[in-house]
């Protein structure tokens, strides 16, 4: 989730320039400095003595990111960078307040991550070719859109059907399986739409075929306690995500 959208963007980026390794490691260390602010909220209330290591981690991380940023966007002169980083910004402090709540894991927890995470590709575009066009927030749209899938696959497969005695009609099967399916429907109607309202390359619904396939499948093949196997379930995911940046780099 954090890699491909990155990958995406300076793959589909008309040109390329090594300044966008600065913004790998900005983007990295903004990505790391989540998880030590996130304990540090966790722990808030217990007593530790582990807070100040957590939080010369996360100083740590803010300041690689902050000066990697500002090399960008005071020499480099990308100046676009503040208001996508802003932006990721929200999204991170949205995403620190749900972990004071315990909701982190909610559905809209997570889709708000991924939605931060998807920022990756139009910020490497950009950083790429030094300019942000159309084409960047469709890139973001399509990863927000494929990585916001595997929430409801992966609550499907890990949190749901293992519960539940398994239906043994089909239907009952697809029908308890209706979040996850509806959301894949509503995402290849968006998509398809887009691509005939030619805002989007013809061949990139294609890149939603494997998962879309996936999900139906996962949803008629029901997962039980036993067969759960979560390193199974991640290799596929990973190799489901790297099909994706393939196909969504050859469509566009």
């Amino acid at each position: 989730m954090w890699s491909v959208p990155l990958i995406v963007g300076m793959a589909v980026a008309p040109v390329w320039q090594w300044r966008t390794l600065i913004l790998l490691v900005a983007a990295l260390a903004f990505f790391l400095v989540r998880y030590p602010l996130a304990t540090i909220i966790k722990t808030r209330k217990r007593p530790t003595t582990d807070r100040a290591w957590w939080l010369r981690w996360s100083i740590g991380y803010g300041a690689i990111a902050a000066l990697c940023g500002a090399w960008l966007i005071l020499i480099e002169r990308l100046y676009l960078l503040i208001p996508i980083g802003l932006i990721g910004a929200m999204l991170v402090a949205f995403n620190l307040w749900l972990v004071s709540r315990k909701q982190e894991m909610s559905v809209y927890g997570e889709l708000s991550g991924i939605a931060g995470l998807a920022l990756g590709a139009p910020l490497t575009y950009y950083a790429a070719s030094g300019q942000l066009d159309g084409t960047a927030p469709l890139l973001w749209l399509v990863n927000a859109l494929y990585f916001g899938g595997t929430v409801f696959y992966i609550k499907l497969k890990v949190r749901q059907q293992p519960r539940l005695p398994a239906p043994d009609r089909l239907s009952d099967r697809l029908l308890k399986s209706r979040a996850c399916l509806t959301y894949q429907s509503v995402v290849l109607t968006v998509i398809i739409g887009l691509v005939a309202l030619d805002h989007m390359p013809a061949l990139l619904p294609l890149a939603f075929v494997p998962m879309t396939l996936k999900v139906i499948y996962g949803a008629a093949r029901w997962q039980d306690k036993r067969s759960l196997n979560l390193p199974r379930l991640g290799v596929i995911e990973l190799i489901h995500s790297l099909l994706f940046a393939v196909l969504v780099i050859a469509a566009f």
